[in-house]
C-alpha cells in the first residue's frame, strides 16, 4: 500500500511525526510525500503524478486549505487529519476573531469545506468527532478516531539527578486550553511549602502574561524554564516528580487529549489534569491518572496527596505507562490509519 502525504505540512510536528514514524515501521506500507510550504509553488502535473502512484492520499494536521485543492486533481481516496477546528480555535479558544464576524464565517467555511471534501476524516477523540458532526454536519460514519498517541522511541523513562525539591512540572505553549493561570494559582496555594517547586517549560501565547502574574503573586516556588528543544524535552520532563496536564476554560479543553498527556504517561509520571469527557475516553481516574476540577485548592490537595504517598504515585505512573506504551504507541496509531486506508480500498 502506497500512502501519499500531501499538502502544506510540517513532517516534524508531533501528531504527524507519530503517524509517519509508525507507518515507516509497518510492513507492506510505502510512504511518499508531496509537500510545498507555499500554495504558489504547487505544481499540478507533479501533484497528479504523485497521486497516481498512491493508493490513498493523506492530508496531515492543519492542511485544511489543501483538501479541496488536492481533490480537484485526483480520484484517489483522501484521508484528512484536521487535528483542530480552525473556527473553534480562533473564535472561541484564542478569541482572536469575533464570533459573528466575516473572519469567523471564513474560518467556519474552511473547516466545513475541508471536512466535507475528504473521503474519510480522522479525529483525535470521540468528543472531537461529535463536535465536527454537530457543528459542521460531517456524517459520523465518515469519521474515525485515531488518538494522538506517542512515539515511545523518543519519550521514555530516564534516570536523572535527584533534586532536593519535589518538582511539579508542566510543559506547553501557554495556549488557552492549557489553563496555565490555574497552575500558578495552585502554586500560590502551596507557596509556604518550601520543598515543592513548580517548573514550567515552554513559551507562547500567554507566557508573558503568566510571568507577570507570577510576579504579581510573589511566587518564589515557580521556575519558568523557557523553551526546550524537542530532542531535549524527554530529558527535561523526566526530572518531574509529578506532571500537570490542562485546566483550560473553553470548549476545546473538553474535546482533546494533548501531546503532553501521552508524553507524561510514556515517561512513567503520575499525572494530574482536568476531568473532561475526552480524558475519560482513554484514562481512568484514580487508576492511571488523577482527574480533578480547575479549582486551585483542589489541585493543590491532589499535589500534596501524591507527594505524601509515593506508593500511590508510583502505582498511578506505572498504570499510565502500561496503558499508553502498549495501546497508543506509534505502531498502534499507524495501524489505525492503515485499517482506514484498507477499508477505503475494498471493492
Amino acid at each position: 500500500m502506497n500512502i501519499l502525504f500531501a499538502g502544506k505540512f510540517e513532517a516534524d510536528y508531533n501528531r504527524t511525526k507519530i503517524i509517519i514514524d509508525g507507518l515507516q515501521q509497518t510492513p507492506g506500507v510505502q510512504l511518499s510525500t508531496y509537500n510545498f510550504y507555499t500554495r504558489s509553488r504547487w505544481n499540478i502535473f507533479a501533484l497528479r503524478k504523485a497521486c497516481a502512484k498512491a493508493d490513498v492520499v493523506f492530508l496531515p494536521s492543519f492542511s485544511h486549505r489543501d483538501v479541496a485543492w488536492v481533490k480537484l486533481w485526483t480520484r484517489k481516496p483522501i484521508i484528512f487529519d484536521p487535528l483542530i477546528s480552525r473556527y473553534l480555535t480562533k473564535v472561541f479558544d484564542y478569541k482572536k476573531v469575533k464570533e459573528h464576524s466575516f473572519r469567523a464565517k471564513k474560518n467556519f467555511l474552511k473547516d466545513k469545506v475541508s471536512l466535507q471534501a475528504a473521503t474519510k476524516v480522522i479525529c483525535d477523540t470521540q468528543a472531537h468527532k461529535q463536535y465536527f458532526h454537530d457543528t459542521f454536519e460531517v456524517p459520523l460514519e465518515k469519521m474515525h478516531v485515531v488518538e494522538v498517541g506517542v512515539n515511545t522511541g523518543e519519550f521514555f523513562p530516564q534516570q536523572h539527578p535527584q533534586s532536593n525539591k519535589f518538582v511539579v512540572g508542566f510543559y506547553g505553549g501557554f495556549i488557552p486550553l492549557q489553563g496555565a493561570r490555574y497552575i500558578l494559582e495552585t502554586a500560590k496555594v502551596l507557596k509556604d511549602y518550601h520543598d515543592i517547586e513548580f517548573q514550567l517549560i515552554g513559551e507562547g501565547f500567554e507566557y508573558k502574561k503568566m510571568r507577570a502574574l507570577a510576579e504579581e503573586y510573589g511566587l518564589t516556588n515557580v521556575v519558568f524554564k523557557g523553551w526546550v528543544k524537542y530532542d531535549q524535552l524527554n530529558a527535561a520532563v523526566n526530572t518531574f516528580d509529578i506532571a500537570l496536564g490542562i485546566f483550560g476554560d473553553g470548549l476545546k479543553a473538553q474535546l482533546v487529549i494533548p501531546n503532553k498527556i501521552y508524553h507524561y504517561a510514556a515517561l512513567q509520571k503520575a499525572i494530574i489534569t482536568m476531568d473532561t469527557p475526552a480524558m475519560r475516553e482513554v484514562f481512568t481516574g484514580d487508576t492511571n491518572i488523577v482527574l480533578t476540577s480547575q479549582d486551585p485548592v483542589t489541585i493543590a490537595a491532589q499535589v500534596l496527596a501524591l507527594k505524601e504517598n509515593p506508593q500511590r504515585r508510583e502505582t498511578l505512573a506505572a498504570a499510565g505507562f502500561k496503558l499508553i506504551t502498549e495501546n497508543y504507541n506509534q505502531q498502534k496509531i499507524a495501524g489505525k490509519v492503515v485499517a482506514i486506508a484498507q477499508q477505503l480500498l475494498q471493492p
